[in-house]
């Protein structure tokens, strides 16, 4: 035990506040006193108090040992409801902090308005999701006529999520409100796109003499990028390629679109065919164009059009084209596979794992369709379906699953394969084995997905994120509300979700400030799902509100 007994790790309490809560009528030149039973940390505990309506000049804070006192710079509003929140970052001097934010409300008019909005803040890492604690949450009331743009506007009523991610405004007035949820690092209540992720809710709220309350208005944090992808340089490698190098990721099916490029000649504004457009396994931030063959003694003008970076924003239009030179040197390399899934040697694969290989270079679909097989350990060949995720990546699906601990191989016959200028592959023959996991290790879990207050049809995605291993995810799409059940599925701790791929994307989008764009609804099961081996974890509901 340290001198003078044991550590305080007691949480602070809020004593007293005055006005008195709920009190109506109240001076419009009244300071506001909050007492805690002991002596706090003056600078976390002021960033923790949040005003609203958010004052339009900010409060006067001054301590008197336990108390803290708000003067406001100028009157407040009249006929109207406050709401003080203390959150949970206020800490004593031995820094523990408020366990749960507290919240009080007074009027300057004779009643009280009721409104209340809740919900919980989610962070997504990697594939999993977390609730996340002391986060801003910010309401504008506004109108058709009134765009907000949280990275000028300040908000009106402003609170914070407290440990469990779980937040409340309540006494707001009637009204429309637009909500986000900011990691306000600086506290100056105005978005940093740069630094600070934010949160966009799935809807915009109305609160009415008939609906005064509504909950789970939820957010998904993340860093949202708002700058517009440049074109940096492009370069001839041969007299049928250009490279092209952005300066970040683009969205891929805005970069294999080949109408997307244009080229033509300086000297004679002929244009150069762009025949395929292709990027290496996910780096969309080079990009390779194969085209008609090109004349090296001539300068070529290329021009970019709709393309976007990952979060939507548009090429910079004043940094969308670009000056090279024709190019001499024939192509004489062949294609070249330069990654696998499942990978060369790989261990406890799916029985229901597509295989991938992904090529350096486009090649012939075909030449790669029938050169490419299958087999077990007895060299029985494994029927399935081909297609090509883009040009130079080759997905093969099973018919039926792959039999439990067997090994399988791989092989293509690379002297068949070539690329679209009659190239064939370096190796005449590639080999590749993995070997399938134990079936009696694997477990199911199945439940149900419902709409409250819905019965039309949906594309809803139910997806499960394994806890103790990174990246480990499976999902299943069902196309209205029903039940689900997931097989043959490697036992431990899953978190259960599901969302409304509204826009047909095959992914959760979380909404952007600017421009706006809502979230897909989304929505968790509140409790770690545990999967065990050889048994059905039953019971599973999801339910969008």
């Amino acid at each position: 035990m340290p001198p003078g007994g044991p550590v305080d790790t007691t949480p602070p309490e809020v004593i007293s506040v005055s006005p008195k809560p709920d009190s109506t009528r109240v001076d419009l030149n009244s300071k506001i006193e909050i007492t805690f039973g002991e002596r706090m940390s003056g600078k976390p505990t002021q960033e923790s108090i949040f005003i609203s309506p958010f004052p339009k000049e900010p409060f006067d804070y001054k301590w008197r040992g336990n108390r803290l006192i708000l003067s406001p710079s100028e009157p407040l509003l009249k006929d109207k409801t406050y709401v003080v929140t203390i959150g949970t970052g206020a800490q004593d001097l031995r820094r523990n902090h408020l366990s749960e934010s507290y919240t009080f409300a007074f009027s300057t008019g004779v009643a009280l308005d009721y409104g209340s909005i809740s919900g919980e803040v989610w962070m997504k890492q990697e594939d999993k999701f977390r609730t996340e604690p002391e986060i801003s949450i910010w309401a504008y009331l506004f109108s058709d006529t009134i765009f907000i743009d949280p990275q000028k506007d300040k908000p009106d009523y402003i609170t914070q999520s407290d440990t469990a991610g779980k937040y409340v405004f309540r006494n707001l007035s009637i009204g429309r409100y637009r909500l986000f949820a900011v990691e306000d690092l600086n506290r100056d209540q105005i978005w940093n796109p740069d630094k600070e992720t934010v949160g966009v809710s799935t809807q915009d709220v109305e609160l009415t003499s008939d609906y005064v309350s509504h909950d789970h208005i939820d957010f998904i944090l993340a860093l949202r990028d708002t700058t517009k992808p440049s074109l940096l340089n492009c370069q001839a490698l041969n007299k049928n390629q250009v490279r092209l190098d952005f300066d970040e990721n683009l969205r891929a099916e805005s970069v294999l679109n080949p109408d997307n490029f244009k080229i033509k000649s300086i000297s004679t504004s002929t244009s150069l065919k762009v025949n395929e457009v292709f990027y290496t396994e996910s780096n969309t931030q080079n990009i390779f164009i194969l085209t008609a063959e090109m004349n090296p003694e001539e300068k070529y003008e290329l021009e970019v059009s709709g393309l976007e970076d990952e979060s939507g924003n548009s090429l910079d239009t004043g940094a969308s084209t670009c000056l090279f030179m024709g190019s001499a040197i024939f192509d004489t390399t062949g294609p070249k596979v330069v990654s696998t899934s499942p990978e060369d040697g790989e261990a406890i694969v799916p029985q229901d794992a597509e295989i991938k290989l992904i090529f350096d270079e486009p090649p012939s679909h075909s030449a790669v369709e029938s050169s490419f097989s299958l087999s077990d350990s007895n060299g029985v060949l494994i029927t399935g379906k081909s297609r090509w995720e883009n040009p130079n990546t080759f997905v093969f699906s099973l018919d039926v699953f792959l039999s439990g601990r067997m090994k399988y191989q791989i092989k293509l016959e690379g002297e068949n394969v070539f690329d679209l200028f009659e190239n064939a592959m370096t190796d005449s023959v590639l080999f590749l084995t993995f070997t399938t996991l134990n079936p009696d290790t694997l477990g199911s879990l199945s439940g149900n997905v419902e709409i409250l207050g819905e019965t039309i049809s949906r594309n809803i995605v139910v997806t499960l994120s394994l806890i103790d291993k990174a990246r480990k995810r499976y999902q299943k799409s069902l196309p209205k509300p029903d039940s689900f059940l997931f097989e043959n599925i490697l036992p431990g701790k899953y978190m259960v979700g599901a969302y409304l791929d509204l826009n047909g994307d095959g992914d959760l989008t979380t909404g952007n400030p600017k421009p706006f764009i809502l979230s897909e609804p989304f929505t968790f099961f509140p409790d770690t799902v545990h999967v065990r081996s050889r048994w059905e974890t039953q019971g599973v509901e999801l339910k969008f509100r």
